[in-house]
């Protein structure tokens, strides 16, 4: 049988968009003898396509595209099979859709099959809207027994789901005698999903039996699809789709094709796998270049501190929209440095993009505006008087250098058209370690990156001046101001921060036995272990933790209004955690 993997990028409504991917798919399957050509779940309407698929138009449009391929598919010489996903209306009792499968050949539909497992954790909300399958479709082609599934049916995502589900889609294939089956998936990316993917489906597979697995790649709102697409036979894998660039129709003939890795699931094989993944950086690239484009925009616009945050954003700003089209603002105020001023001029020569510079000139606009809250009128004689105002916070002359900063942002947007973007990461945004109003731009690139993580990727990236990653984080709002002397060290904050946001540890105890636990992997947490270990040793390590989880905690009125970014967490602030604002338990 020779397959080809439909390896494309969907936009949730583009019914003409999406359905002209699967035709070039189609083409180039025909074209080469394929007897198989296989597409990602909900391939026709798009996804996520959430609330949008109440509007009956919306379904109909959906339906007709899928008559559409039915049409087009019977020109075709040979017996080519097209599988592509869509929606299907329930007229039964139940949720009113089902998530679909179609197969589709030489103008007819030969089957159509429903998702049976239906995920509702993390992003996921599918039984909001779908009705879950209970049959499996089975078919001949080219002399094997085919098998169809949709995402969930083959896999669970036990790191963030404790749910069993009572079908077991995977083992009814089995003993129905399947040798063959065929997934629709829109899988998106968390880190090390490549290799979880494949270790838990390849141990499935033996012995004889084969799955292709396709997935969609590209960014849509706050998530992004890594693509990946693979095929496992007898454990081993015989090939692996990683670039998520553009659109890919890899052709594979399973008669013939030989393991590139044998017993994939083996973890002697993950730093292979993961090497062979598409990187977190070009990921940050594909989601931001999307979330541009598909929003109708070309130009961007960014406030360029000479920091590590603002650096890296406008480093991948560059890769996703081209150099020139990026407009980098330095705003120095009277705390800023002189290194500060030209590291960020130099970044903005090496990356190529547009470079300007605009005094903040804050105090006068404090000493007026406190001049005018000092002032009251006199409701008798109107004659104004003075009075005074106590508990004046002192933080406040600080942030409006960070207000005037996002003011002059948005009127270079409104003025040219610039989409504006967030500069912080998540170790700030857990801790509301930004001015209210400073993240609610259109989009943050490395909203979901902890601050050790963006420093890694600025140290990888040669157009970003080493003085930039070197020189400890400031805020430069004060004379002498450093990050780590409000909060903690980077290397301690960032562990609190995913324990207590990822793997919801809120004791002190807790977080002490996860971080000597020889299973945590730190270099996916934390930038430097001695100086997390050499901390939790200290006498006021206990105390420190419960400020901080406890600040997190106060800070969600913050994060709530901030914008969205791209997601590649377990948990991410944003569509897939659900705290509440007003609360007191942290």
């Amino acid at each position: 049988m020779k397959v080809c993997l439909g390896q494309i990028n969907t936009t949730p409504g583009d019914f003409a968009g999406n359905v002209q991917a699967i035709k070039q798919g189609v083409d180039i399957a025909a074209a080469g003898r394929c007897d198989l050509v296989v597409f990602p779940e909900l391939t026709i309407p798009g996804y996520l396509s959430q609330d949008l698929i109440y509007h009956p138009e919306y379904i109909n449009r959906n339906l007709a595209a899928v008559e559409e391929i039915v049409a087009y598919s019977a020109a075709l010489a040979g017996e080519l099979h097209i599988v592509v996903g869509y929606i299907e209306r329930n007229d039964a009792q139940g949720k009113p859709f089902f998530n679909m499968a179609v197969v589709i050949s030489g103008g007819k539909i030969v089957g159509k099959y429903k998702k049976q497992l239906l995920p509702f954790y993390d992003v996921f909300d599918e039984l909001r809207y779908f009705e879950p399958g209970n049959e499996l479709l089975v078919f001949p082609l080219a002399g094997r027994k085919v098998g169809i599934t949709i995402c969930e049916d083959l896999w669970n995502d036990k790191a963030a789901d404790n749910y069993s589900y009572e079908n077991n889609p995977l083992r009814q294939y089995r003993d129905a005698g399947v040798d063959t089956i065929i997934t629709l998936n829109s899988s998106p990316f968390v880190h090390g999903k490549p290799w979880q993917r494949l270790k838990i489906i390849a141990p499935g597979t033996m012995p004889g039996l084969t799955v292709v697995y396709v997935n969609q790649r590209g960014g849509q709102d706050e998530l992004v699809f890594d693509g990946q697409s693979f095929i496992v036979s007898d454990g081993d894998l015989l090939h692996l789709s990683s670039r998520v660039d553009e659109d890919s129709f890899d052709i594979i003939d399973l008669k013939s094709a030989l393991p590139q890795i044998k017993s994939v699931y083996d973890p002697a094989h993950r730093l292979a796998i993961l090497g062979d993944s598409a990187s977190l950086f070009d990921l940050l690239v594909l989601c931001l270049k999307d979330y541009v484009e598909k929003s109708g925009f070309s130009q961007l616009v960014l406030a360029s501190s000479g920091g590590v945050d603002s650096a890296v954003v406008c480093k991948i700003a560059c890769e996703a929209v081209g150099a020139k089209n990026v407009h980098a603002i330095r705003m120095p105020s009277v705390y800023s440095s002189d290194h500060s001023r030209s590291d960020a001029k130099q970044l903005h020569k090496n990356l190529g993009c547009w470079d300007y510079e605009v005094d903040i000139d804050h105090q006068p606009v404090i000493d007026r505006l406190n001049q005018r809250y000092h002032t009251y009128p006199d409701d008798q004689s109107n004659i104004v008087t003075a009075k005074t105002v106590s508990g004046y916070a002192a933080v406040a002359d600080e942030n409006m250098q960070a207000r005037l900063r996002d003011l002059y942002i948005m009127h270079f947007s409104n003025a040219y058209s610039a989409m504006p973007l967030s500069t912080g990461n998540k170790t700030e945004s857990a801790c509301g370690y930004y001015t209210h109003f400073d993240m609610n731009f259109s989009f943050a690139p490395i909203k979901d990156l902890y601050k050790f993580q963006v420093v890694e990727i600025a140290k990888g990236c040669s157009e970003i001046p080493a003085n930039i990653w070197l020189k400890p984080p400031s805020a430069e709002l004060a004379e002498g101001q450093t990050d780590e002397a409000s909060l903690l060290a980077y290397a301690v904050l960032d562990p609190i921060v995913c324990a207590y946001v990822e793997e919801y540890i809120s004791t002190f105890d807790e977080f002490s036995n996860w971080v000597n636990d020889p299973q945590t992997e730190f270099s996916a947490i934390t930038s430097d272990q001695q100086v997390l270990v050499e901390w939790l040793a200290g006498q006021t390590a206990s105390k420190d933790f419960y400020r901080i989880i406890s600040l997190i905690g106060r800070m969600e009125f913050k994060r709530r209004q901030t914008c969205p970014g791209t997601k590649v967490s377990k948990v991410a602030f944003g569509i897939g955690r659900r705290i509440p604002i007003v609360e007191k338990w942290s």
